[in-house]
């Protein structure tokens, strides 16, 4: 083994080992904290401020959804907290770990093992198989392509899937497409999975389909689940609602909370 790959593989150990650690000790608390979040944008002599100072603790195991109009800052405190984008001031933590201070490599283990995406395009791999699509994120992960392919299945029937794993994308609608783009997200195991505008492009009755796959699985696996949405449909499931105003953290509410508030959202 190389140098680089044994510096590699001790950066990640030591990663693990810190992260488990931290879960320890942090059981029933917080699963993310960003501490005054702000993102600017320079073009130039311009300046675009998208965050301004957001502090904001998660709940492990709660369903959160980020709302706000377009140009609020939602998508963009959505990728501070996901590890997608670092903040100009302030920091992100995930389990008790400052992610800014993580290199390149850490970075990514951290977001291949701790964190699962779901987008709004979806992003799946049209040439793959909806099995394949599922298993690629073990491979990055290193796992054994057998218990990729049988973890890949159980992922699968978690979803409503396992009877379509070989079709690809194109033979899929899209309610089935963001099932799978779920299942993907699931693939390692994740204690955060980050859903950004998860019904966008879904009709009424798709949506709501996954917005109860979302509450089955925070229920049954404890995942904690965070989207950025315009979805109004969000609130009832949601356990809190974040709303970003101008990129600042307006106010948080529950959903009886929030009925009051509906008028306010464009």
């Amino acid at each position: 083994m190389s140098n680089g790959q044994n510096h590699s593989t001790g950066l990640a150990a030591g990663l693990s080992q810190m992260l488990a650690g931290a879960v320890d000790s942090a059981k029933g608390s917080y699963v993310i904290r960003a501490v005054g979040v702000r993102k600017v944008y320079k073009m130039g002599e311009s300046e675009t401020h998208a965050l301004r100072g957001i502090t904001l603790d998660v709940r492990r195991g709660e369903y959160m959804s980020i709302m706000g109009p377009s140009g609020s800052g939602k998508s963009t405190f959505f990728n501070m907290i996901g590890g997608l984008d670092k903040p100009t001031a302030g920091k992100v933590y995930i389990d008790q770990v400052d992610i800014a201070q993580l290199d390149p490599y850490e970075l990514a283990w951290l977001r291949c093992r701790k964190v699962g995406y779901i987008f709004q395009m979806f992003n799946l791999i049209q040439v793959m198989s909806c099995l394949e699509n599922v298993m690629l994120p073990m491979s990055f992960a290193g796992k054994d392509s057998e218990e990729a392919r049988e973890r890949a299945l159980e992922i699968l029937e978690l979803v409503g899937l396992r009877e379509r794993a070989l079709h690809k994308p194109a033979e899929m609608s899209g309610g089935q497409q963001q099932r799978v783009a779920i299942a993907r997200a699931l693939a390692n195991t994740p204690d955060i999975l980050l859903a950004d505008e998860p019904t966008g492009n879904l009709d009424l009755r798709t949506g709501e389909e996954i917005i109860e796959l979302f509450k089955h699985l925070r229920d049954t696996l404890g995942v904690t689940i965070i989207t950025a949405t315009h979805d109004l449909k969000m609130l009832k499931a949601s356990d809190r609602i974040v709303w970003i105003e101008d990129g600042n953290l307006a106010r948080v509410s529950t959903p009886e909370e929030s009925n009051i508030h509906l008028e306010e959202v464009h």
